[in-house]
């Protein structure tokens, strides 16, 4: 074995014990992981020309530093460094300084590496995972926190103690995002008036009293995603996309998916799509019509494209549209998300949630948080730990950290559509014995993403939309995964894009599309209210003979841990 291959077994080695803290549920894949660390570990034996003229340039840089003369500065958008002490205390702005010279050396070694771009890219993110951990505004040199320590006599630093101590035995070592003593779901979160009008193993079914005298007569049925809960669509009065609907005239009916345990791992993709499908047909009797407009979010989009398919080969016409938000149905191999699929990934995530029976919500809320570390694990760091201040109570992040489960079976199932790209080749996906084909899907589809949303990528949703045999309109809203399906009007920042125009390129789409002022929404319910039929005196009632009332909304799937 030669001494390079020795220099790079080693640093290997010792890189898996530094890398130790990762969890395992991060989607990291061992040998993938290994492998490129492998390669930037060993790049100053590999290229050693390249290597030294960026170690060069740090070291100019830092003579720099060190003399006052840096005009080094973070990005404008990078809010760690907002406090003036970085910029104004020459002890700080080096100190800043040093870290942003060492972040861009790591950064062009990464450039000059002799790899394929995926692997470029996989390195990168790596790379930012470590510089981002030892950033030094994560640290009790902090200003803002050495202040607030001064301020406090030591009591910000006790109180940031505790919470450190309460996130390691009851957040898995995570910094919590939100005080949820704050709120209650049924309280003062899905408060919006109706009740659960079917139920079955998976699914309630609710529905909810109109809010105007008279009602569109097809029905207005949604599928929400079964990774968290359903009332993100109706999370507060102001907030609620649910009141909204009922304001505009829909009548709104939505299922609330079961919480599974490891005694449901058997729940497959048809097991979601079938109990899908009870539901809807419930909500038609109780309607009276003989079909009914559909919304699919996130993953509950990808369950709604399934269901369709399923009816378009049974022949069966029960949808009139199809309302699809921040929806991907595929993985797009350019992400950070769609990097880490690799084989041996989807191996070893398909033998974890085997032997578990499920996948914790949590395990992915924390993969998800990895992927924005700065905005999502770090800053809470900060503000739990070193400045010791609460959490923030904030109604979508307590939503976001009430987590559910999936089944092992769905799990994998879903895994291997978004990775293998099943949903765009017609018939290499069977749910309940029948190939999925959905170019047979020929109902209207309306499309939204978010141009900043980094777990469902705007262009790939803008993709997925082709994967359809009907008419299509899509909008691209400025916002990311959450705030883009929740946009109600009165937001002067809201914006969103639209085009006519059905062209294969998402960038060409994006240069010819209008920008808007406003919510998506007001121009999604014109397009809706257009496809919901007459308008009929609003029921008196919620329910029929056949499906009675049960429990009052939010029901009592939601309240499950």
């Amino acid at each position: 074995m030669s001494r390079v291959a020795k220099t790079d077994k080693a640093m290997v080695e010792n890189a898996e014990d530094i890398i130790g803290w990762v969890p395992p549920d991060l989607g990291f894949e061992s040998r993938g992981f290994k492998e490129t660390l492998k390669a930037v570990l060993a790049s100053p034996f590999r290229d050693p020309v390249s290597v030294f003229k960026h170690q060069a340039s740090l070291a100019g840089e830092m003579f720099k530093i060190l003399a006052g003369n840096s005009t080094l500065a973070p990005d404008k958008t990078d809010r760690r460094f907002a406090d003036p002490a970085w910029h104004d205390n020459p002890m700080y702005r080096r100190t800043m300084q040093a870290y942003l010279a060492n972040n861009a050396y790591w950064q062009s070694v990464i450039d000059d590496l002799k790899v394929d771009e995926t692997d470029r890219e996989r390195a990168r993110f790596f790379i930012s995972l470590f510089t981002d951990a030892f950033s030094p505004t994560n640290s009790m040199a902090h200003p803002a926190a050495l202040k607030k320590m001064l301020e406090t006599g030591g009591e910000s630093f006790k109180r940031g103690a505790k919470n450190m101590l309460h996130d390691l035995v009851n957040e898995g070592g995570m910094p919590s995002m939100v005080d949820k003593s704050a709120f209650k779901v049924g309280e003062n979160l899905a408060t919006t008036e109706g009740a659960v009008v079917f139920r079955n193993d998976l699914v309630e079914l609710i529905q909810y009293k109109p809010l105007v005298p008279q009602v569109h007569q097809r029905p207005f049925f949604m599928l929400p995603p079964p990774i968290n809960k359903f009332y993100i669509m109706d999370l507060t009065p102001e907030k609620s996309m649910i009141r909204y609907l009922l304001q505009k005239g829909q009548q709104v009916f939505i299922i609330s998916w079961r919480n599974p345990k490891p005694e449901h791992c058997d729940w497959d993709f048809n097991t979601y799509a079938s109990s899908a499908r009870e539901a809807l047909l419930a909500a038609l009797e109780i309607s009276g019509a003989k079909d009914c407009n559909i919304w699919g979010g996130c993953a509950g989009g990808i369950i709604g494209s399934v269901m369709l398919a399923q009816m378009a080969a049974r022949q069966e016409r029960l949808v009139n549209s199809f309302t699809l938000n921040v929806t991907i149905l595929y993985m797009p191999t350019d992400s950070i998300m769609g990097m880490m699929a690799t084989e041996g990934l989807l191996n070893k995530a398909r033998k974890h949630t085997a032997k578990k029976g499920v996948l914790d919500g949590k395990e992915m809320a924390r993969m998800f948080a990895w992927l924005r570390p700065n905005d999502l694990v770090w800053s809470y760091w900060v503000n739990n730990y070193l400045m010791g201040n609460k959490p923030p109570a904030f109604d979508i992040l307590y939503w976001n950290c009430d987590n559910t489960r999936l089944t092992s079976k769905f799990h994998t199932e879903l895994m291997d559509i978004v990775a293998r790209k099943y949903l765009a080749h017609p018939g290499e996906f069977e749910s309940g014995g029948i190939p999925i084909d959905l170019k047979k899907v020929d109902c209207d589809v309306f499309a939204m993403a978010g141009d900043t949303d980094h777990i469902t990528p705007w262009k790939n949703c803008y993709e997925s939309t082709m994967f359809f045999g009907g008419k299509c309109e899509f909008v691209l809203s400025n916002s990311g995964h959450i705030q883009a399906m929740i946009n109600p009007p009165g937001n002067k920042k809201s914006i969103y894009f639209t085009n006519p125009a059905r062209l294969a390129d998402p960038e060409e789409w994006l240069a010819g599309a209008t920008t808007n002022q406003g919510s998506w929404w007001d121009r999604w319910i014109v397009w809706l209210n257009e496809r919901s039929g007459e308008l009929v005196a609003a029921p008196k009632g919620l329910g029929s003979a056949s499906h009675k009332p049960m429990d009052p909304a939010p029901g009592t799937y939601v309240l499950e841990p």
